[in-house]
């Protein structure tokens, strides 16, 4: 119950930094357009620091297995999250379907979950849940793409050249040939790696800060598409993980297990708001999910965190 408090308050203060976003805007100290370069800033400098800092450590054979695990039950998450988004949100003619389906299958694992995992698990969390995190880039720069664009063949240089996943590259060699590091590029890594969270959800908050709020609360499809990223999606992954007996798998496996339900838990992922963008389709829809999905987490993640202790 304590652990639980303790994600639900992680939770309050993420959404503290929402509100400052949209407090921001609507004050005229940042703009929209800034949120844009400061989006760009947090996933090539800001995200790329959490994860190589993550692996200046000593290598252990335990949390090599880990990462294994780790990247496994990203992976089937993914998966089921595809299959679930095609279940249950059907095409229709107005391709606001395909948002939701992004709303269903990408959740914000890596600003949101990171403080929420560190406040759970600990250090060997953020270990465990960058390997989540490289998991959940490579099927949004495949799938993400395809299901935003409307193409049926996979990008593959997108998927594999990004930040993230080039950062687990350089990460994960450091940690396996143990390359020292210089204490001062590791403080500095350190440093940008803490405005995480805080830089990310105060650019979240200014995405949000346009919306119409009445609208959005309003439209009980958003609630359904909530529902499923927030609440039967990691109900499925945590029973799986439960008949399948992972925490008998290895040492540790509790770790990662909690790990992986709540990066899956997590609300609806920032990149639903700035892929479909990019594709001139409603950015706006995406902002409406992740503002309805945000809020709710602040009951449903602390909840999953409880039931996994209890239940696992």
């Amino acid at each position: 119950m304590a652990e639980a408090l303790l994600v639900g308050r992680q939770v309050l203060l993420i959404f503290l930094y929402v509100l400052i976003g949209i407090f921001c805007v609507k004050k005229k100290i940042i703009t929209s357009e800034a949120g844009k370069q400061f989006s760009n800033f947090i996933v090539t400098v800001v995200m790329v620091s959490v994860v190589i800092k993550s692996y200046i450590r000593p290598m252990e054979k335990q949390h090599l297995l880990g990462i294994v695990l780790a990247i496994g039950l990203a992976a089937l998450f993914h998966i089921l999250a595809i299959i679930a988004s095609s279940l249950f949100i059907k095409e229709r003619e107005d391709i606001r379907y395909r948002i939701e389906r992004m709303g269903v299958v990408y959740s914000n694992c890596g600003f949101m979950g990171i403080p929420l995992i560190y406040a759970a698990v600990g250090d060997i969390g953020i270990f465990y849940a960058v390997a989540y995190i490289s998991i959940f880039n490579i099927v949004l720069w495949s799938h993400g793409v395809m299901t935003l664009s409307g193409e049926k063949k996979i990008n593959i240089k997108s998927a594999i050249i990004n930040p993230a996943l080039i950062a687990f590259t350089i990460g994960f060699i450091i940690y396996c040939t143990q390359i020292p590091v210089p204490n001062m590029i590791v403080e500095v890594l350190g440093s940008i790696a803490d405005m995480n969270t805080p830089l990310a959800m105060i650019v979240t908050g200014v995405f949000l800060s346009n919306i119409d709020f009445k609208s959005t609360f309003a439209n009980k499809r958003i609630y359904y598409v909530t529902a499923l990223r927030l609440i039967l999606l990691p109900m499925i992954m945590l029973t799986i993980i439960k008949l399948l007996g992972v925490l008998s798998w290895m040492p540790g496996a509790d770790e990662v297990v909690m790990t992986s339900i709540l990066g899956c838990a997590c609300p609806a992922a920032a990149s639903i708001t700035l892929f479909p963008a990019k594709y001139n389709m409603d950015g706006e829809y995406g902002a409406q999910i992740i503002a309805v999905s945000t809020l709710l987490s602040v009951i449903t993640i602390p909840v999953f965190n409880l039931i996994t202790n209890l239940w696992l």
